[in-house]
């Protein structure tokens, strides 16, 4: 709350030319290039490929707290959830927190925007958090393996009546987050029918 009435007081420069008053311009605005990344067992959608304006706009929400920037990420997430049909979905669901990088922002960037994004397509499942199995370090930074051994059994599905779901996570990078939502998913006895990634890097190294 502290963060946003500071947005709305002290507005920041463009996060992407720098120009003032708006945290970003009309014109720096990322346009949604919605594609599908193979080889999860289920349909994962992307609005954006993770460079330019989008990178800058994710880093300035998460890594500087600028929430004011939500709004603008939120209309592509309304975007990828305007592609689905939510009639036989019962949540959707979104990664565990990482404890240390909430204490640090005070939000969770993937369950707030997916929030925002089923309001603006007016669906009205909810949105659920994986339960923390055990600690994990932040992914960024990690190679292919590592990050799979990072989250790999970290997560757990601790919702009741759930038998369908979406995965939402804002930066897809190596898929090792997803996979481990899915997994958490199966072994509590829900199917992954969709996931939505605001946007992808899908990386090889």
């Amino acid at each position: 709350m502290a963060r946003s009435l500071i947005d709305l007081l002290f507005p920041s420069n463009c996060i992407v030319c720098g120009n003032k008053p708006k945290p970003i311009c009309l014109g720096c605005r990322p346009q949604t290039e919605i594609g599908q990344i193979p080889g999860f067992g289920f349909p994962v959608l992307y609005a954006h490929r993770h460079m330019d304006a989008i990178e800058q706009t994710i880093s300035g929400y998460k890594d500087q707290q600028l929430t004011a920037l939500e709004k603008t990420l939120a209309v592509s997430v309304a975007e990828l959830f305007s592609q689905l049909d939510f009639s036989e979905i019962d949540a959707v669901v979104v990664p565990a927190r990482n404890t240390k990088n909430y204490r640090k922002r005070g939000f969770d960037p993937a369950k707030s925007l997916a929030q925002h994004g089923l309001k603006a397509v007016r669906v009205g499942v909810p949105v659920v958090n994986l339960a923390n199995v055990r600690a994990r370090s932040d992914q960024r930074g990690l190679g292919r393996d590592d990050r799979a051994k990072n989250v790999a059994g970290s997560m757990k599905l601790k919702a009741a009546n759930l038998s369908r779901v979406v995965l939402f996570d804002d930066v897809l990078t190596t898929g090792a987050t997803v996979s481990e939502m899915a997994r958490a998913c199966k072994d509590a006895g829900v199917e992954v029918v969709n996931c939505c990634v605001l946007a992808e890097r899908f990386t090889q190294f």
